[in-house]
Order: C-alpha cells, then sequence, then structure tokens
C-alpha cells in the first residue's frame, strides 16, 4: 500500500465512512476508491480534491510525511467499541499524534523522550502492592505528598504525549507505544469526561505503563491493581489521613465535595479510597455505595464538576513555532486542527 493510499483509507476510517460510502459523496468509484487504498492505481490532483471534500480533510493530510508506523492501544473497555468506533478512534488518535510530532519535528529536533523512574517497572504480585509503587513514584517525580494540581502537565513533563480525542461515551481512555523510531508513550482521554474521571483514568493509565505483572495475572487483578495505584497517586495515604483522620464512621456531603475538588477525583472513588487507606471498613464503604445510588450519584455526582485538564506542550509548540517564523499562521492552524487565534504579533520584543 502506497502513503498516498494509506492516507485515503486513514481518513475514510476515521469520518466512519465505506468504500461505497465514499463513492456516494465524491462522485469517484468505489472500485477506484479500493484500488487507490491498495495502491493498485494513483489517484490525480482532481481525485485527491474531490476524496479531501468529501471526507472534509485538508489536501496537506494526504501529503504528509508518516511518522507513526504502529499503533496498538489496550483498550479499557475494548469490548463495548464496535470495529467502526475503533477503526475511527484509531485513526483520529494517529493523526493527532503525527501533527503533534510534526510540531515536535519543527521546533525540537531532537525528541523529548519518556525516561522509566527509577525502581521501576515494579512489580505487582498482589494488588496491595500498588500502593508502595505510587509512593515511590511520588518520591522518584518529585511531588511531594499534597494533592497532585495538575497531572496532565506532569505526564507531559515526563515526556508522555497526552491527547484529548472526539470518541464515543464507551471509551474512556488508553494508553500505548507508537513506534516512532523506538517506543514513544502516548495517553488519550476522551474529550468531554469531567475532570475527576479523566484524571482518574490518567494515574488509570499511568499504572499499566510502570506496573508489571506476572503472566499468570488476571485482566481483573491488573484493572484493580491500576485503580489501586490511581488512587493512591491523586489521594497519598498520608496525606489523606491528615485532611479526614485515621478513622471515620460517616463523612458528609459537603465534607466529600471539598475533597473531591482538592484531590480532582470523584466522590464515589474517593469513598473506596478510605476504604483502601484503613479509614473506613468495608461495611461502611457498601453501605456509601447504596447511598449513592440511591440518590443517583453513581450517574451524577451533587456539586460542581472538576474541570478537565487540557494538555499544553502540543499547542505550545505551535506557538512558539509561529512566534520564531518557523511556520505561518496557517500551518498553525493545520496542525492543531482547528480554526484558533494564533497570536502573530509578539508580546516581547527587542527595543
Amino acid at each position: 500500500m502506497s502513503l498516498l493510499g494509506k492516507r485515503i483509507k486513514q481518513a475514510r476510517l476515521r469520518a466512519r465512512a465505506s468504500q461505497r460510502d465514499l463513492a456516494g459523496k465524491s462522485g469517484v468509484s468505489a472500485t477506484a476508491i479500493s484500488k487507490y487504498e491498495t495502491g493498485k492505481m494513483k489517484p490525480g490532483s482532481d481525485v485527491i480534491l474531490k476524496i479531501s471534500d468529501a471526507l472534509d480533510v485538508d489536501v496537506a493530510f494526504f501529503l504528509r510525511p508518516e511518522r507513526v508506523t504502529s499503533i496498538k492501544p489496550a483498550y479499557r473497555k475494548l469490548k463495548k467499541l464496535s470495529k467502526t468506533s475503533e477503526y475511527q478512534l484509531i485513526e483520529r488518535i494517529r493523526d493527532w499524534l503525527e501533527r503533534y510530532l510534526e510540531a515536535e519535528d519543527i521546533v525540537e529536533p531532537k525528541r523529548r523522550l519518556f525516561v522509566m523512574p527509577e525502581g521501576f517497572p515494579w512489580v505487582v504480585e498482589r494488588v496491595d502492592d500498588a500502593e508502595p509503587a505510587a509512593e515511590r513514584l511520588r518520591q522518584a517525580w518529585d511531588l511531594g505528598s499534597a494533592p497532585i494540581e495538575n497531572l496532565t502537565l506532569v505526564l507531559e513533563h515526563h515526556g508522555i504525549r497526552v491527547g484529548l480525542i472526539e470518541a464515543d461515551e464507551d471509551f474512556d481512555a488508553c494508553t500505548f507505544t507508537a513506534e516512532v523510531n523506538g517506543g514513544l508513550p502516548v495517553m488519550v482521554t476522551r474529550r468531554g469526561v469531567p475532570g475527576d474521571r479523566q484524571r482518574f483514568s490518567l494515574a488509570h493509565e499511568l499504572g499499566h505503563l510502570l506496573l508489571s505483572f506476572p503472566e499468570e495475572a488476571t485482566e481483573k487483578m491488573e484493572e484493580h491493581a491500576c485503580n489501586r495505584f490511581a488512587g493512591a497517586l491523586l489521594a497519598p495515604r498520608d496525606q489523606l489521613l491528615q485532611d479526614v483522620g485515621d478513622v471515620r464512621g460517616t463523612i458528609s456531603k459537603e465534607e466529600l465535595l471539598m475533597l473531591k475538588h482538592n484531590y480532582g477525583i470523584s466522590m464515589r472513588a474517593l469513598t473506596y479510597r478510605f476504604w483502601d487507606a484503613g479509614i473506613t471498613t468495608k461495611g461502611e464503604w457498601k453501605s456509601a455505595q447504596r447511598a449513592f445510588t440511591s440518590l443517583g450519584w453513581h450517574v451524577q455526582e451533587p456539586g460542581e464538576p472538576v474541570t478537565p485538564e487540557e494538555p499544553q506542550r502540543f499547542r505550545m509548540l505551535v506557538l512558539r513555532a509561529v512566534a520564531e517564523d518557523m511556520i505561518s499562521e496557517q500551518r498553525a492552524r493545520e496542525l492543531l486542527g482547528s480554526d484558533v487565534d494564533v497570536f502573530t504579533e509578539p508580546a516581547l520584543a527587542e527595543a
């Protein structure tokens, strides 16, 4: 398959269009589209324009060099995604990541790499082993014991590419290694997810990246361990004990709401974390879950939601490229995939 053929197929899958659908919208026969995608025929510029219009993508997309050769996400809740949704998601991730990497190539040709923290991958034989792993990571990354204000920025600072993608509601997050001249860790969450859910998903996916499991470990055990890691990372036990006390029987809604915004973690996840930390008993946790269900809080929690985090690094690279005249404003919009305003007048300049 030629690169141009790959691009046509990627754009079609991203749009959830079959070859027949694309033929109907573009006026190009389905047979010809099949041959373009397999590399048996090469489309002319007029055909590329028709396909571009039909799929609502810029012509520059078809000319972009290939930077990501393989994406194999380990999806959470994969079984709930249809094959069509899965293909669309992969191509949306690929498109975003290739634009991100192009911005890196322009501004920082020496790519920032992820370095596994000292002591990791952390071997987890029991779910409880994930708790000290989170504590060790906080030490290795110098995070202290206070709540993490912005987890996305922490991940980006340590060489993990983080993105927000439009996706079906059945998808929360995934982590994967993209084959880009060596492995490159990438995390993606769904745009529109509340901040507390987004942060927990990112922390959970970080667990998948940093924890190592024996061959006999079940998928259920791994998921539980990653949840334990996420809870311990976002709400470390020592800090939690200072905030709520060593032992509690009941905790008010108002207190839970304050803790939710302090730690950036949902009220429901906090009640589970209290049990993990030994602050409440299993019976008290179960009682709290019944109360959540009866009040409808398992669907939507009360109070103001936690604001979702926005990845910053990709946008900063593009803004820098514009400010230093490395790319045009139009190219910046193409890279960011939107019609955002890009500052072209320098805020700081030589006198």
